[in-house]
């Protein structure tokens, strides 16, 4: 079955209004994708993840210095891969590693605000989560060793009230959003994300999660196999018979208003004809009414009360 392509789609809306030129017609296919992605969470839009997280490391001590970002071990073996993860001495903020020197030299994102300390106990794990690149929300994240779901509604400010200081740890059973983050050899910075209690030994989480759309701009763009062209054309047109043209002495003749609502009116037919059949493709408009209840009662009231 062949697809209907980006540069196919713009042609077409060329050809019923040329005097918008290319331009303007990539603009219109462009913009119109862009708002039918955010109409609803598509099938297309749904990928998955995962989480990894490492087993603490905490041989020897480090030297750490108020106002430094600098850290020195004694007796320690860092690596280049604890670049990213997690540098905790107890009573002082959670530090990210920036940069790798050596096995005894490691600098921080950030200057350290604790006590200067000679010979600090310390942990390295992993417990801030950064994001795929195309990421916008989350579905669901759950820890299949303990068969248990990770709730994503928690912030920084439920965590902080809860456990300021960062002591607890274990399978983590909350996700609260930190930042945005540049990955290190990355250009785009990624949402992060917590994972509390914060786990300290090697596991996966996976998640699924809601992606941004592609731009169709880029090479290796393609639109989604269930998107028929013909929609993306319809609302593109509603834009150039809403454009009066370039300039009063050069009118753009596909201006319509009445027509610009006629294309409009198709489209919404056909975005509503492709909402059901991507509900028969993947399952979202659906509620379930929570199975957990508390009563407030002992066994015989259990044993002698309908529920």
């Amino acid at each position: 079955m062949a697809l209907d392509t980006y540069s196919v789609l713009w042609r077409k809306v060329l050809l019923r209004c040329p005097s918008a030129g290319q331009m303007l017609a990539r603009d219109w296919i462009n913009n119109a994708f862009r708002r039918l992605n955010e109409r609803r969470a598509w099938s297309w839009l749904v990928k998955r993840g995962q989480f990894l997280t490492v087993d603490a490391y905490s041989t020897g001590t480090a030297v750490v210095t108020h106002n430094s970002t600098a850290v020195t071990g004694n007796g320690t073996t860092f690596t280049a891969a604890m670049v990213g993860r997690q540098f905790v001495v107890s009573g002082a903020p959670i530090y990210t590693i920036a940069t790798y020197t050596d096995a005894t030299h490691i600098v921080l994102d950030d200057e350290y605000g604790g006590d200067t300390d000679a010979t600090a106990s310390y942990q390295i794990y992993k417990c801030y989560m950064d994001m795929p690149t195309d990421f916008h929300s989350f579905i669901s994240v759950w820890d299949a060793a303990s068969a248990s779901d990770i709730a994503t509604v928690t912030t920084q400010r439920e965590l902080n009230r809860r456990d300021p200081q960062r002591t607890n740890t274990g399978d983590p059973y909350l996700l609260a959003f930190l930042d945005y983050y540049l990955q290190t050899g990355e250009t785009i910075t990624v949402p992060r994300y917590e994972l509390w209690p914060h786990p300290t030994a090697q596991a996966v989480y996976p998640y699924i999660y809601e992606a941004r759309p592609t731009d169709l701009e880029d090479t290796s763009a393609t639109l989604p196999r269930f998107l028929h062209g013909d929609l993306l054309v319809e609302m593109a047109l509603e834009q150039a018979a809403m454009w009066p043209g370039p300039s009063p002495d050069k009118p753009n003749p596909y201006f319509n208003r009445d027509l610009a609502s006629m294309h409009g009116k198709r489209a919404e037919q056909l975005i509503m004809e492709l909402e059901r059949q991507d509900e028969e493709v993947a399952v979202s408009n659906v509620q379930y009414q929570d199975s957990e209840v508390t009563f407030l009662g002992d066994s015989d009231y259990l044993q002698s009360h309908d529920i």
